[in-house]
Formats: C-alpha cells, structure tokens, sequence
C-alpha cells in the first residue's frame, strides 16, 4: 500500500509541477487509460443474480409428492408397504423429471426440473430400512400432516431454515397456459 500511495503522491507532484508537456501528456494519457480500465463492464463488481435455491425448494415439493402420492395410493396395501415402495422404488415414482416438473414450473424462480431431479434423489433415503429413514417412514406410516414430514424431512436436516407459508407452496399457484 505504501509504494503505491508513494507513486500516486509522485504523479500528483509531477502533474502539479511545471514540467514539460510531454510529461504532462503522458500522464494525462496514463491516468486516462487507468480510469478507462477501471470503468470497465467487468471491472466493476456485476449485480448478482438471486440464487436458485434446489435443496430446500426441492426437499418441501419431495415431501410435499410423498404425502400426495401415499394419500391417493389405491392398491389395498398398508401405509407402511405404500410408503417402503415409495421410498425404494424412489426415481420412477417421485424423483424423475414429470414429477418434480409440476413444482418447478410454479417457483419463482422457476427450477430447472432435471436439477430437481438430483436433489431428490439426495433428499429421499435410499433403503426404507436405513436408520436415517426412520424418522420419515414413521412419520408417513403414522400418516403425520405434511407439515410435520417436511419438518422433518426439510427443516431438522438442515435442508430449509424454515417451511413455506400457505401462500408460498406452489402446488398452491395455478398456473396460466
């Protein structure tokens, strides 16, 4: 920091003094170039563009296709063989891209839905039978809210800081076609 004060103080002195004005120009040109680079398009610190957040956007539409899919499951068998299934059989049943396209089309901003698709397959366990999956499959099996499985699922993970309020859900939002 200190010789490049001692250079601006030097340039200052130069361009104050009566030197020739082949100095003067010189200078002139140099801090001409200098402001000209430092105004630059990229030289100045660009407006970030607001972040896509997946992880957490992804793990609450997860939860939220988990509860929808184990409420309409019409095959006679027990919530417990519904939700195992769900949870084994995860990439043709809740992580692929028709699913995760209905919640990606109603964010703001709008997700990329095979991105999705990769979150949700690092979100839903995948061996009902992991210790790490049993708080979820109790919680689906003793036919909890989805509220208290994304709690879970999303909020106690670490996933999401906090749930989506009614209006912020986006299976909430129609969308226009």
């Amino acid at each position: 920091l200190k010789p490049l004060l001692h250079k601006l103080v030097l340039a200052g002195r130069l361009f104050a003094r009566p030197a020739s004005r082949t100095m003067r120009a010189n200078l002139c040109l140099w801090l001409s170039v200098a402001a000209l680079v430092c105004l630059q398009p990229g030289a100045v610190a660009k407006e970030k563009k607001p972040r896509k957040e997946y992880l957490c956007a992804t793990c609450q539409s997860v939860a939220h296709l988990l509860v929808k899919l184990r409420k309409s499951d019409k095959s006679g068998n027990t919530t417990s063989e519904i939700v195992k299934d769900l949870i084994s059989s995860k990439e043709t049943k809740l992580c692929n891209e028709d699913e995760m396209k209905f919640y990606a089309d109603r964010l703001e901003p709008k997700l990329d839905a095979a991105k999705m698709v990769i979150k949700c397959k690092d979100i839903v366990p995948d061996n009902p039978n992991y210790k790490s999956a049993s708080d979820i499959l109790n919680a689906m099996v003793a036919k909890k809210p989805r509220s208290e499985v994304a709690k879970i699922l999303c909020v106690d993970s670490g996933r999401c800081d906090r749930l989506w309020t009614k209006e912020e859900e986006p299976w909430q939002k129609k969308i226009e076609l």
